[in-house]
């Protein structure tokens, strides 16, 4: 293991056991903490303490000091089993969030979010950290499979803040300036290394064009010496460099009568993004009213509605190499001068011969909105029928609205495919879902025992609709404002007509009965029992229905008389857990079979191009079904020194079968895909977490919260999607076309790498030499790496070498192993809290420790593939060298054994882009992703002030990352693919966030 996981592991270990030190030197010291709390598990609030299932928990508390405009910021690191990552740093980017693991493999693994008892996709992208009463995950099949739909990748329950009764109206402002700056860049060649390669480059082969071409465009070799001092364009400081401001302001008004209570919240952000042209804005407001209409009924309504626009085309995180934008900046010359365009104008003729446009002029030429509306609107009536029955009924109304526009100006690589002219994408979608549920509840105790049963009833009903235009052939002038307003101005040439717009609608119907009996015996045992019936529209007649039965159990041995009288141990709770949920994640109507249009499928009819239909590329199967995961849960919920130490620890295994594949086929059927139940999966893992009071007196507390998780996966089964003799299949990335560069194997986990091991470069002595035609060629039992990674072309000294693994003799596709995969051996996150008089102070970090990481952008930097005029990582100045410092190329064997003895890269590789060793690094990081200080004004002086509370506060996000990995950020991925986890490429660089806030209230 290398150094950088061990101080990993080290500094882990130190900041959670130096404070269970203090503590034990403090104990009994001080008052007693009081841990009791409740929690909601499936349609219902349970006190913690009678829970027999695995549910992680945030409550406001926890994240009410942290400033922050993304809700899945506020809780990353916090929850043991649950990972919470950022796709890139770029304003609004996606949030992953993955409990225990991912189940499916082409399918989401997302969660199911349920807001305030209301279904919502991706939830936490508009929900603002200050108006979150708590987060409660479901993480096991025993309290998932009563959402049974979706339940399969665990449940989010979020709560929002609600006002009180009997309160006075009470105003709280939160606002917060902060500014945003890259945090670091990838190092390149200067510019006096830059025109060294180049000169490598043009002048290798001994051709007289291009030796002549080079001196047009940097001069002579006697004349390079002026690139030491030429001033160095830093292009990633130009496009990624600037200062971004972000304004944040949250306002909550909240009060209450007798028997109502009221809460308004406001959220309004306006953030500036590092790059140029990036950025988002949001607006937000959401009401929540309660009403006791009498003894028995009480009602409540909710109004949310959020306002989104991301600013930027960004640098093309999911796209292939074609859409790179990153490479501009990192790859572009490092300097004004060597063309006879001026470096900050468009050369068509340069952009051509290197596949490059000036970073700053394409950033300027691709403007994009991508634009998100979000309306919640929800209402619950309670009603106690009796003493001890009661009915509960919730519906909800969620729309979302989606538009992108982008238009992609002259210089641009698809304007240029399109005669120079600028080309417009507009999309536009809307979904709505209507849910109503219903619930009957009887709550008894009698004696000593205590029975809760639930019976209920849900309807889901999804419809929505899309549209897509690619408009081409606008005029050259016109502005992106202009073009978006009038898409009438852009025209065909002759013969030719623009593509056809593309529709869908997704229609998704649900109906389910669920039932759940909670029984309770002497306080001690604990028993629970629940089943859920889904029927979903998207599968076929006779396999709409799923059943989805489960039961848990839980021994409070504290209650026991052995331990009743105990000091030392508060809580101790053995749970355990086995239950069924389902996932129906796939489009509708796939069980038959529709045709689409589009000008792809055309036919000529006279001088024009008449769109014709299609089934599409995926074969119908009428007898897909659910996807079921089955769930085993042990778990320890432990509390001593009257609550001061509490945690849990946690085993499982998590089996999923029939998942929802979108298989490979033969094509003899005119298709390319199916979706199949194809395969089956496991996940195996321990979590462990813990919280302790260090310190709890009038004027000084220090509190930590720490979490460690553990997740292999591994897949068990791939059904009929790969072939018999292999059990597996190869699967692109996509960052580069055609390059199969990730393994699906059965035995292995999902996301492996595949690719070739790097063996260093070819030396002197791997050759024979011939001194009459200055010829090197490869001794006998030297396998040639030629064909996988020289674009065919002989090897010579320095060229990069790749291990012969199977010992043939060749060095090809037979060659390629396991490199590695993105599963960390272990994950989490610890907090640290103080206070101290009118202070506070926390911090919080998270870790992952064993992952890799595919540096896609390494690959790609290194390898000189088919354009000259590029630059490359900073590493390649130490690449092999086949001219000395008077530019004259060397041959003879020991004058380039010498010249190259202080060498110890490779010559970049000219063939094609290909995965090997190089490039898979060791992702393991420690992050301090948040350390906010702040000071609250005494009482007395605020009360002068007519205010209950002022404070003031200072944060920085993402205030360090200790890591060796070498890119911008060990936490990027990509690709947004299950099978494609834990690629860097083009990705958003990640920034620092420092901001100061003041928190009022009136």
């Amino acid at each position: 293991m290398n150094k950088k996981v061990q101080s990993i592991k080290w500094l882990y270990l130190s900041v959670f056991l130096l404070p269970v030190l203090a503590m034990a030197q403090e104990k009994g010291k001080e008052k007693e903490t009081n841990i009791d709390e409740v929690v909601l598990v499936g349609y219902t609030k349970v006190s913690k303490k009678d829970v027999t299932n695995s549910v992680a928990s945030v409550k406001a508390d926890a994240i009410k000091d942290m400033p922050s405009t993304n809700a899945a910021e506020a809780i990353q690191g916090r929850m043991a089993g649950v990972q919470v990552s950022l796709s890139e740093g770029s304003p609004g980017a996606d949030v992953d969030i993955v409990i225990r693991g991912g189940n499916s493999i082409t399918g989401s693994n997302a969660p199911l979010y349920i807001v305030d008892g209301v279904q919502m996709d991706n939830a936490l992208s508009i929900l603002s950290p200050k108006e979150i009463e708590s987060i409660e995950v479901l993480k096991d099949a025993s309290s998932t499979n009563i959402y049974g739909a979706r339940g399969a990748n665990g449940v989010v329950l979020i709560t929002t803040k609600g006002g009180r009764k009997k309160a006075k109206t009470s105003i709280n402002y939160n606002g917060f300036l902060g500014v945003r700056k890259i945090q670091n860049t990838i190092d390149v060649l200067d510019p006096y290394q830059y025109v060294l390669y180049q000169y490598e480059v043009y002048n290798k082969g001994g051709v007289q064009t291009d030796i002549d071409a080079f001196k047009t465009r940097y001069g002579t070799y006697d004349q390079l010496g002026k690139y030491k001092d030429i001033k160095k364009r830093d292009w990633q400081d130009e496009v990624f460099g600037r200062e971004a401001f972000n304004f944040t302001h949250n306002l909550a008004i909240t009060g209450g009568s007798d028997n109502s209570s009221f809460s308004l919240s406001l959220n309004n952000v306006q953030e500036d993004g590092i790059m140029i042209g990036s950025g988002f804005k949001r607006n937000m407001a959401n009401f929540k009213y309660d009403y006791d209409i009498s003894k028995k009924l009480s009602m409540t309504l909710n109004a949310r509605y959020s306002r989104q626009t991301i600013f930027g085309a960004g640098t093309s995180s999911t796209g292939s190499q074609s859409t790179n934008r990153l490479r501009n900046a990192v790859r572009y010359q490092p300097f004004e001068g060597g063309s006879t365009v001026n470096v900050d104008e468009f050369d068509p003729l340069f952009a051509d011969q290197t596949n490059l446009v000036n970073p700053i002029l394409l950033a300027n030429n691709e403007i994009k909105e991508n634009g998100r509306n979000d309306l919640l609107l929800n209402a619950s009536l309670d009603y106690k029928i009796s003493k001890y029955f009661t009915f509960r009924s919730v519906i909800g109304y969620v729309q979302r609205d989606e538009f992108v526009n982008q238009f992609s100006g002259t210089v641009t690589t698809l304007a240029r495919q399109n005669n120079d002219q600028p080309v417009v994408f507009l999309s536009k979608a809307q979904t709505r879902r209507i849910t109503n549920t219903n619930t009957l509840n009887f709550r008894r105790t009698f004696g000593n025992h205590k029975l809760d049963l639930l019976a209920g009833q849900e309807i889901v009903k999804t419809d929505g609709e899309s549209l897509t235009m690619n408009i081409k052939w606008f005029p050259k002038s016109i502005s992106a404002e202009e073009a978006f307003a009038n898409i009438q101005s852009a025209s065909p040439p002759s013969g030719l007509v623009q593509d056809a717009p593309k529709a869908g609608r997704v229609p998704d119907r649900l109906a389910s009965f669920f039932g759940r009996a909670n029984y309770i015996f002497k306080n001690k045992y604990i028993l629970t029992a629940s089943m859920r019936a889904d029927g979903s529209s998207v599968f076929g007649p006779g396999n709409r229905w799923g059943y989805f039965p489960a039961a848990s159990a839980a021994w409070k041995i504290n209650e026991e008389n052995f331990l009743k009288e105990s000091t030392t141990v508060s809580e101790l709770k053995l749970r355990l857990g086995y239950g069924l949920s389902g996932n129906n994640r796939i489009g509708s109507f796939l069980y038959d079979t529709f045709f689409i249009t589009s000008s792809d499928y055309g036919y000529a009819f006279g001088t024009n191009v008449t769109p014709g239909a299609t089934t599409g590329n995926i074969l119908a199967n009428k007898n897909v079904k659910w996807e079921t995961a089955t769930s085993k849960n042990i778990g320890l919920d432990f509390g001593l020194f009257k609550g001061r130490v509490y945690g849990a620890l946690d085993l499982y295994q998590t089996d999923t079968k029939d998942l929802l594949l979108l298989a490979q086929i033969p094509k003899d059927r005119g298709y390319e895909f199916q979706y199949q139940n194809s395969g089956s999966t496991t996940n195996k893992g321990i979590e462990f977490s813990v919280g302790t009071t260090i310190i709890n007196k009038d004027k000084f507390t220090w509190k930590m919260d720490a979490n460690i998780s553990s997740n292999k996966n591994t897949i068990k089964s791939l059904g009929n999607n790969a072939s018999a003799s292999a059990n597996s299949y190869l699967y692109p990335s996509g960052w580069q076309n055609n390059l199969n560069d990730f393994l699906v194997q059965v035995g292995k986990p999902v996301g492996t790498f595949w690719g070739y091991v790097t063996a260093g470069r070819y030396e002197i002595s791997d050759f024979n030499y011939n001194s009459a035609t200055q010829a090197y060629t490869l001794k006998a039992g030297i396998p040639s790496s030629a064909a996988a990674a020289n674009g065919a072309r002989a090897v010579q000294p320095g060229d990069l070498k790749l291990q012969d693994l199977n010992g043939d003799g060749i060095i090809d596709n037979k060659d390629m192993t396991d490199l590695g995969n993105a599963q960390p051996k272990f994950y989490g996150g610890f907090s640290q809290t103080f206070r101290y008089r009118n202070w506070d102070m926390s911090l919080m970090f998270n870790f992952s420790v064993g992952n890799k990481v595919y540096n896609a952008n390494k690959i790609e930097y290194s390898t000189q593939y088919l354009y000259r005029d590029n630059n490359m990582l900073a590493e390649v100045a130490d690449r092999w060298r086949w001219f000395d410092d008077a530019g004259v190329k060397v041959n003879d064997p020991a004058a380039l054994a010498a010249l190259n003895a202080n060498t110890t890269g490779w010559t970049p590789p000219a063939g094609a882009y290909f995965l090997h060793s190089y490039a898979i690094e060791d992702g393991s990081f420690l992050r301090l992703n948040n350390v906010t200080l702040g000071y609250s004004l005494g009482k007395d002086f605020t009360k002068q002030l007519g205010l209950s509370n002022l404070r003031l506060y200072f944060t920085m996000n993402n205030a360090f990352t200790i890591t060796g990995y070498s890119g911008y950020d060990p936490e990027a991925n990509t690709r947004r693919n299950p099978l494609t986890p834990g690629v860097d490429y083009a990705a958003y660089p990640r920034s620092r966030f420092i901001l100061s806030g003041v928190d009022i209230t009136f």
